[in-house]
């Protein structure tokens, strides 16, 4: 497998069960998202979430060896022995900028012969999401801008940096600041007398928490997250 330690980001899934994860695929493309768990043994159990519904399906991979092309890695995935798809992974190095590459560069996901083509940003240092919506938060030098993307109400796709890729986002907010509370790790945004926070504990379900006048009017627990250290 790909060590994706390497590039310093955590990947937790909470349903149905809370589990270590491989990655996220938030498809730009499909009202769907995949929660792919880490591989164990060469299997994997992989969530597929209905964004209109909420509706989560999760089945036992397999996953085969990585085979290396020239600028990506395809791993093959089995369904009781027999083909079901295939997990796709863009090589970091050939991006212009390496460094951009803050979560985890797989480009699709197929199962079942449906293809899913996965959301991915350049400097991105936190990706959630529930059965709704889509967080994706990045960080350019000291700017952190807060995006979210509500899954019933995509655009065309855009093409970004290298082989990012994503759609118009329903919300965005900049001048973030990040923060440790605890044993949190803690994105704050402010817009407009709303103040967001995106909250990553060391174990557990993250959430992001809206309130106003220090009144919380909205909390939302993400089925998965992934988090890119400092």
């Amino acid at each position: 497998m790909i060590a994706l330690s390497l590039l310093a980001a955590t990947t937790m899934i909470a349903a149905p069960d809370p589990r270590p994860g491989w990655f996220l695929c938030d498809a730009v493309d499909q009202p769907i998202a995949a929660l792919v768990g880490r591989v164990d043994r060469g299997r994997s159990s992989i969530s597929m979430v209905s964004r209109g519904t909420g509706n989560v399906v999760t089945r036992q991979y397999g996953v085969g060896a990585g085979e290396a092309g020239m600028s990506q890695v395809h791993y093959p995935l089995t369904l009781a022995g027999r083909p079901a798809g295939d997990i796709r992974y863009v090589q970091p190095a050939v991006l212009a900028d390496p460094a951009a590459a803050r979560t985890p560069t797989f480009s699709s996901v197929t199962l079942n012969g449906r293809t899913l083509g996965c959301r991915w940003a350049a400097n991105t240092v936190f990706m959630g999401l529930d059965a709704r919506r889509s967080i994706l938060v990045t960080q350019d030098g000291g700017h952190i801008v807060y995006r979210s993307f509500d899954a019933m109400r995509r655009g065309p796709v855009v093409e970004g940096a290298g082989f990012g890729r994503s759609n118009a986002a329903t919300l965005t907010i900049v001048g973030g600041v990040r923060a440790r509370v605890g044993r949190i790790t803690r994105f704050r945004f402010l817009n407009a007398g709303y103040r967001y926070d995106v909250l990553v504990p060391d174990t557990g379900a993250a959430r992001v928490s809206v309130s106003r006048g220090g009144r919380v009017i909205q909390t939302e627990t993400l089925l998965g997250y992934t988090l890119a250290k400092p």
